[in-house]
């Protein structure tokens, strides 16, 4: 039924996922997996994928050859395209970044995000690692959700065989839409879905309400100088750092952009997640370069927590919306799954 004339249309009910490998390229991550190729992958994940959700993609851009001394990438133009087109389009409920990886942070300033300022339904992102930036500009507007949880190729590479790994995936796109609609998933096997479990190692810190916002340090470092840093600077919000494979004196570079642009300085506490090079816990290094750029006129709240980084079990971070915050001595539990 077309509706009476001069009626306008109701607008569509969103159900696209799409799906994005604008990082890492999908390929090896599909060997992992025990699949054959990238169109197996995707073939597997639409198979998992409840209607009437559908996925939608640029097979072009999945199947993409990383080239590491050439530029990494050749298709800035195409993936800035693909994405941008993601955002306009009223029908994308979510959008998925299959893996975080490199050479995405150079299209940031090319994406436009002007579409969410119009949108009367919620538009997720998903992603973590290189994708931290787009999970926070997204979860900076009205009608953004960013949940900075794993890429599920994340999965390929924590957990073994091969079978067990396709079964994680296959959940993943099986309790999306659950994850989606708000609801904590009862039924889940391989996932995590429970609330940060950390530690207070200083400052104080009461039960309540805080929003986070946060995520990859090194990837956060390179934009704060940006225009686009703004929308997700921490003015009275808990910072979430989380990062691998950089070492102390890398860590300590980081830390003093965050300290130069004034992030330290407005965040109203602070949550280090994992951070580990190769098998080394830089967790501690970190908490002990803190001390060197941190104010000192205020004993800033850290929170210490294994959940939340490259780490396996992952806990999903509802980002810039109300976490619900319980401490009892120096335990705390963060719930910041905005999941019911």
């Amino acid at each position: 039924m077309k509706g009476e004339p001069g009626m306008p249309r109701k607008a569509p009910e969103p159900n696209r996922i799409h799906l994005i490998g604008h990082g890492n390229p999908i390929g090896p991550d599909a060997t992992r997996f025990g699949l054959e190729d990238v169109p197996t992958y995707v073939e597997f994940a639409e198979r998992h994928l409840p209607a009437p959700l559908r996925l939608t993609y640029d097979m072009d851009l999945l199947t993409v050859v990383e080239e590491p001394w050439e530029a990494g990438r050749h298709d800035d133009a195409e993936r800035i395209k693909d994405i941008n087109a993601a955002l306009r389009d009223r029908r994308t409920l979510a959008i998925v970044a299959a893996a975080g990886g490199a050479y995405f942070s150079r299209i940031l300033p090319h994406l436009d995000f002007s579409p969410l300022t119009r949108r009367q339904s919620p538009l997720w992102m998903l992603g973590f690692s290189e994708m931290s930036t787009i999970v926070n500009l997204v979860a900076s507007y009205r009608w953004g959700r960013g949940l900075y949880w794993l890429g599920p190729n994340w999965l390929s590479s924590r957990l073994r065989p091969a079978e067990a790994a396709r079964a994680a995936l296959g959940e993943f796109w099986r309790l999306l839409p659950e994850v989606l609609s708000g609801r904590r998933p009862t039924d889940a096997y391989h996932l995590s879905f429970e609330p940060v479990q950390g530690e207070l190692v200083a400052g104080r810190l009461k039960s309540g309400s805080i929003r986070v916002v946060g995520g990859c340090l090194a990837v956060l470092a390179a934009t704060v100088g940006s225009p686009l840093a703004r929308r997700y600077r921490p003015m009275r919000k808990w910072l979430m750092l989380e990062d691998l494979k950089e070492s102390p004196y890398r860590i300590d570079r980081h830390l003093a952009a965050l300290k130069l642009a004034g992030w330290l300085e407005a965040a109203a506490g602070l949550i280090i997640g994992d951070f580990h090079m190769l098998n080394n816990d830089t967790q501690p290094a970190v908490l002990k370069l803190l001390e060197f750029h941190l104010p000192r006129k205020r004993k800033v709240p850290i929170v210490t927590t294994r959940s939340v980084g490259h780490v396996w079990p992952m806990s999903p971070m509802l980002l810039n919306r109300p976490a619900e915050v319980s401490v009892s001595g120096s335990d705390v539990v963060i719930d910041a799954t905005g999941l019911r």
